[in-house]
């Protein structure tokens, strides 16, 4: 298997996991802090997942997808069979967070990744 599919695949388990510690800071501080943490959870996923991409922001978005697959799915599931009043308060910080955190840290990896490359040049 190519190296895409093995990324896409631990991003998509790394999103799983993050979607549970997102529900358990919801529950536990609120929702902006859910936002907060979530966005800093994808952050340092996807940093670590396009860590050596100097294009990591456009190249790896097979990966980020991956990574914010199964928020996504929650999020709708929720929409449509949970109750709408409750998501739609909760949901726009968590697919903010999420998808925010996800791009920024293909932003910095990619930062890192060119720098790290002029520094050997």
């Amino acid at each position: 298997m190519s190296k895409v599919i093995w990324r896409s695949v631990i991003a998509f388990f790394l999103g799983v996991f993050g979607l549970f510690l997102g529900f358990f800071i919801g529950e536990g501080v609120g929702i902006a802090a859910m936002g907060v943490a979530l966005g800093a959870y994808f952050c340092l996923c996807q940093f670590f997942l396009s860590r050596k991409n100097a294009n990591a922001y456009r190249e790896d978005w097979p990966v980020m997808l991956a990574l914010d697959a199964a928020l996504f799915s929650m999020f709708f599931l929720m929409v449509f069979a949970g109750n709408r009043a409750d998501i739609l308060s909760q949901g726009p910080a968590m697919v903010l967070g999420a998808c925010g955190g996800t791009y920024l840290g293909g932003v910095v990896a990619s930062l890192a990744a060119r720098r790290t490359t002029a520094a050997r040049s």
